[in-house]
């Protein structure tokens, strides 16, 4: 029998991290929205606060989705027919 002793990404989470990954949705979001605007616009008068609106929207409906998705697995599938 092999022991392994190395780390592996996709079939343990990091122990510090594992409660809090949720919190790196607003980078990830704002990184993203920064760099589309920037790509994106014809001219960068209001670009931060594109930005922003951008990330906030991105965040909001990341949100919603996963709230959608906690009654859809809490309320509707139980109410389901078992048969």
């Amino acid at each position: 029998m092999i022991i392994q002793l190395a780390y592996v990404p996709f079939l343990q989470p990091l122990p510090t991290v594992a409660q809090w990954w949720w919190l790196l949705l607003v980078p990830a979001c704002a990184a993203i929205s920064v760099i589309w605007k920037a790509v994106r616009l014809d001219t960068l008068e209001h670009f931060w606060r594109e930005a922003i609106t951008m990330t906030a929207h991105s965040v909001l409906a990341m949100a919603a989705l996963a709230a959608a998705l906690m009654v859809l697995l809490r309320v509707v599938i139980p109410l389901l027919a078992t048969s």
